[in-house]
């Protein structure tokens, strides 16, 4: 089962009951020592989100795409072809959508 969630979410959780126990629980301070020793905890895990490229290797896969689609478009220079055409459509996206990486936004194609 997956049960992942975020960790802002976990560190929010945390913090929640941190002030519930604050709010309603006398004397809570030793309570309180464990949920921000659990807090920074997460705070130290590593991400579990895939490690994102450098901005050369990006300019590299930029690159390598437009000499692709140089070529491509050569090719549907001289003699139209449907498919040549999707690659084409294909590569002008994946060319942007790098570009975007490298501009450091988001592209949510």
């Amino acid at each position: 089962m997956d049960d992942l969630i975020s960790r802002q979410a976990a560190i929010d959780a945390i913090d929640e009951q941190i002030m519930v126990r604050l709010d309603w629980i006398p004397d809570s301070r030793l309570e309180r020592k464990g949920l921000d020793v659990a807090r920074i905890a997460i705070e130290d895990l590593p991400s579990a989100q895939p490690e994102r490229y450098t901005k050369e290797e990006l300019r590299v896969f930029q690159h390598g795409i437009s000499l692709s689609l140089l070529s491509k478009r050569s090719a549907q220079y001289w003699c139209y072809d449907e498919d040549t055409a999707t690659e084409i459509e294909f590569l002008e996206r994946l060319y942007e959508k790098v570009g975007a990486d490298m501009r450091g936004g988001q592209d949510d194609r």
